[in-house]
């Protein structure tokens, strides 16, 4: 045991984000993503928080240079959505109050990115030279584009206007955008039609692509979620109809591409009809393991496994052999011995993110006792529970229901065992802080993957969960409360 304990020490399991990871190029699971996301006609890549689009937008963006293809990466961690929020134009609907700003901000990237890299006959091309000219003199030399053109945005009584630079008489003197008009619809229009006529007219192809990361970052934050949505339900609409655009003009690989969890996607579309018509340019990352078959190697082990590679280098060891399973002796109340990976991914959400940080506290604990067994393994399996539901769970769940204590407390007295939804109902009476109907909250706690349905006609039993299986909560199945929460409520 000793020297699987050594060999544990070895280990950099990595970041559980793998945004800012030094050493990602390292062991990145490479799903041919590039062909994927940039040659096949994906617009949004969706996945539940921790399935990896982080690193899928970051690996597209350090592949660029090799394939050809400028890429424009525009980090929304720290955007200012509060600003966004306030400049709605209400001479639209809700869902499509937004479009103008998103639409500009969008359209004033491209015109940086082909002014700023211009290729051989450029200089001949009466549409390159007009965005050149509205670059330079309208938008100057903006480092942070998407931040910038919030700040510099109004709404007035007959719309939004786009503050150009001081001096804004050079810019509407070169370029007379919009007639002279600073109103962001008029500057929408040409834009567009210069930068469309100007990827058809090219000599040579060009390749642009914009990514939009962390648009979901900070929402929970924000003082009204509803219009939250609203705003992204905008930006989707405008990236779904400019896309579309180019590939009516065959303008390839010229595209915006939006990353965006699972759970606020599926908000959209509650809210917007027109969202159905997205989902045959959705890229949504899972990697749950749903069937017997699908335990055989993988990708949740390969992706584990990478990283213990590219830790110890020429040692031909793996997850297997450090965590054997005739060693670590993990046996249920039914005294089944159970596989170490098969335990552990079972307790988790079949995340990336959540397999990496079960791997650590395992290797935490490791360090401090300097033993590696079945104990080892149930303590880390606390840590790794408090953290799901004091960390992410919390922070998925605080924008729908704001008392996250009271929803554990509810949980504990619904109990470990399975329960009908009519015991959820009874339970559910003695609930007063959960301000939510219980059909409501029922559902919610499925989609969420902390309820699932369980089917005891079987031997072992079967269970379904929203990050394994299509489909909402069964109502005449039984439920139970997912193994990692339970023992994270309990922790």
């Amino acid at each position: 045991m000793d020297e699987k304990v050594n060999i544990l020490k070895q280990i950099d399991f990595g970041d559980i984000d793998g945004s800012g990871d030094p050493k990602l190029d390292h062991y990145f699971l490479d799903n041919d993503y590039w062909d994927r996301v940039i040659e096949d006609k994906t617009f949004f890549i969706i996945g539940k928080k921790g399935t990896g689009k982080s690193s899928i937008y970051r690996m597209i963006n350090e592949q660029s240079v090799n394939k050809g293809v400028l890429v424009e990466n525009k980090d929304f961690g720290d955007f200012p959505f509060e600003k966004l929020l306030l400049v709605d134009d209400q001479n639209f609907a809700k869902t499509n109050q937004y479009q103008s700003i998103w639409e500009n901000l969008i359209l004033n990237i491209f015109s940086k990115m082909i002014a700023d890299n211009p290729i051989i006959g450029d200089e001949r091309n009466m549409y390159f030279q007009r965005i050149a000219d509205y670059a330079s003199n309208c938008l100057g030399s903006i480092i942070e584009m998407h931040k910038e053109v919030v700040t510099r945005t109004t709404k007035t009584g007959l719309g939004l206007n786009f503050n150009f630079l001081s001096g804004a008489h050079e810019a509407e003197k070169s370029l007379a955008i919009g007639n002279g008009n600073s109103n962001i619809s008029m500057i929408n229009a040409t834009l567009e039609s210069l930068i469309l006529n100007y990827f058809i007219t090219c000599p040579t192809e060009r390749k642009i692509v914009i990514q939009f990361d962390r648009l979901d970052d900070n929402y929970n934050q924000y003082q009204d979620v509803e219009q939250y949505y609203q705003s992204i339900i905008s930006l989707f609409k405008v990236t779904y109809r400019l896309n579309q655009e180019f590939r009516s003009r065959r303008i390839k690989d010229s595209k915006i591409i939006l990353y965006l969890r699972s759970d606020i996607f599926n908000e959209l579309g509650k809210r917007d009809a027109e969202s159905a018509r997205w989902d045959d340019f959705c890229l949504t990352i899972n990697w749950a393991i749903v069937n017997r078959d699908d335990w055989e190697n993988p990708k949740l082990l390969q992706m584990i496994n990478k990283r213990i590679y590219a830790s110890l280098l020429k040692e031909n060891k793996d997850f297997s052999v450090i965590f054997d399973d005739k060693i670590i002796d993990l046996k249920s109340s039914s005294g089944k011995l159970h596989n170490v990976f098969q335990y552990i991914v079972e307790k988790t959400m079949h995340r990336p993110r959540d397999l990496i940080q079960f791997c650590k506290y395992i290797q935490k604990e490791t360090l401090e006792t300097g033993k590696l067994y079945f104990r080892t393994i149930k303590n880390a399996e606390k840590n790794y529970g408090f953290w799901l539901v004091n960390s992410e769970l919390a922070n998925e769940i605080n924008p729908i229901l704001k008392n996250t204590e009271s929803l554990y407390e509810f949980l504990k007295l619904l109990g470990s065992r399975p329960f009908s939804l009519s015991d959820f109902y009874d339970r559910y009476k003695t609930a007063k802080s959960i301000k939510m109907d219980a059909d409501d909250l029922a559902y919610y706690l499925y989609d969420i993957g902390i309820f699932q349905n369980i089917d005891m006609t079987f031997i072992p039993p079967k269970f379904r969960s929203s990050f394994r299986n299509k489909g909402r909560l069964d109502r005449n199945m039984k439920i139970v409360i997912h193994p990692g929460v339970w023992v994270g409520i309990n922790a």
